[in-house]
């Protein structure tokens, strides 16, 4: 049975992310690979993650990744709606590592790529989402917004009955190594570390790879 990994938050940490999958958890093409979101900003080579994401897809390799709100701020700036907002949450090292100050320069593949990402992903035993559902409501996985699963940080607590009898497992929040291996014994894991903060932070900085069947944290420092 192949590995279920799953990723969250790479923020344009492309040679960590690659550190990651290919020398630490060596990835193949038997394995899946959940990518939940927030693949740019911030960090220095938006551009090579997103080419990273393609060219595993394109080569054969189960990949299965939702977009975050950092790539829907993208989205909404492409077409003029709120860029100045995109532009001051990390956008500008994005259009950096493109090589412009432009987002029309943006490549079409990559925003076509961009464009198709659900906010959403069931499997038997867990649901992938990017930020949460909202457990206020009777049906989260069907009533529970758009903005509650790219932007909420309302960690309510999780009503297994009500997702199936699923684990929820998310980013968008930074969370230190101490709590994502506490979140790991519950019913909501939070995978987001902070890769983007560097080598310098003393309990974030890091890309995490949560390994389904094991329960297994794999923990790459960042090499950016």
């Amino acid at each position: 049975m192949g590995r279920k990994f799953v990723i969250a938050d790479i923020h344009g940490c492309c040679r960590t992310f690659q550190e990651l999958i290919f020398s630490t958890l060596k990835l193949t093409k038997a394995d899946s690979l959940f990518l939940l979101g927030d693949y740019i900003d911030r960090g220095p080579d938006s551009r090579g993650v997103i080419e990273t994401i393609i060219n595993l897809i394109e080569s054969g390799y189960a990949v299965y990744p939702l977009l975050g709100n950092h790539e829907q701020m993208l989205l909404d700036a492409a077409t003029d709606i709120g860029a100045y907002n995109w532009l001051c949450e990390g956008g500008q090292e994005t259009l950096r590592s493109y090589g412009t100050k432009c987002i029309k320069e943006i490549p079409v593949r990559h925003l076509n790529f961009l464009q198709s990402l659900s906010v959403m992903h069931l499997i038997d035993t867990h649901v992938f989402v990017h930020a949460g559902l909202d457990f206020n409501l009777n049906n989260p996985l069907i009533e529970s917004s758009v903005f509650s699963k790219l932007w909420s940080r309302n960690y309510c607590k999780v009503s297994p009955q009500t997702i199936g009898g699923r684990k929820i497992v998310s980013g968008h929040t930074i969370h230190s190594l101490r709590q994502v291996r506490q979140s790991l014994k519950t019913n909501w894991i939070r995978l987001d570390n902070g890769c983007f903060l560097g080598s310098s932070e003393k309990c974030t900085g890091n890309l995490v790879a949560l390994e389904l069947n094991a329960g297994e944290l794999f923990v790459q420092r960042s090499v950016e």
